[in-house]
């Protein structure tokens, strides 16, 4: 399965490859509408994903053009933006038009209703524990509350919004130790009991001891 994503953002970028985290795909990404235009000739992805306002050219003509081309009509293409140009994007060809900002959930549900995305189910394990996080160049506290091989559900009194980026450790025991686990994260979820993250950057190692640690409990 193949997926491209476009956007001039990479802020935005490293969120939709981070809610991608559990997807069994390869990501493409392109960052203007003409190089999206290359990129689909190339690899004839499965589905689309544009951002409307972009430089060359933006997400509207980009679609309008990809509908025009033979080879790639057939391609499903979902819009993500922050814009106002849901009707216009619907009547040039895209199959959806999604609001930024936009969460994991919406994000994957809607993938899904065109392409049989594969997305494994992290084991999970609740874990209540301090942990620090960096957020825009400042240090704050906060707790965990579960924690997987992908990412944490996080308890803290920062306002954080959907694709806020921050670094986080905390400890987990193993082996009658304390091993630190250190990643960069990004928010892919609001909850009531906290924000959901998703790791970005993290260590193979730490992933390692991140399995061990949930499968210890599972078992």
């Amino acid at each position: 399965m193949k997926l491209l994503i476009v956007d001039d953002m990479k802020s935005f970028l490293n969120l939709e490859q981070t809610f991608l985290r559990r997807a069994d795909c390869s990501i493409h990404t392109a960052t203007t509408g003409l190089e999206a235009i290359k990129v689909a000739q190339e690899i004839h992805p499965d589905i689309i994903l544009l951002d409307v306002e972009m430089p060359e050219l933006n997400g509207i003509e980009t679609t309008r053009i990809l509908q025009n081309q033979t080879k790639l009509k057939g391609i499903p293409i979902i819009i993500v933006s922050s814009t106002k140009r849901k009707d216009e994007a619907l009547k040039t060809g895209a199959k959806e038009f999604l609001q930024k900002p936009i969460d994991e959930n919406t994000f994957l549900k809607t993938i899904l209703k065109y392409v049989p995305l594969k997305i494994r189910n992290d084991e999970r394990r609740e874990f209540s524990s301090p942990c620090s996080i960096v957020f825009e160049g400042s240090k704050y506290e906060g707790k965990t509350k579960d924690v997987s091989i992908s990412g944490i559900l996080l308890e803290t009194d920062v306002p954080l919004e959907i694709g806020s980026h921050l670094e986080i450790s905390f400890s987990i025991p193993l082996d009658h130790q304390n091993k630190e686990i250190k990643a960069e994260a990004i928010v892919v979820r609001k909850a009531k009991d906290g924000y959901g993250l998703g790791f970005f950057d993290i260590s193979e190692g730490a992933k390692l001891y991140l399995k061990e640690f949930v499968e210890n409990e599972n078992k």
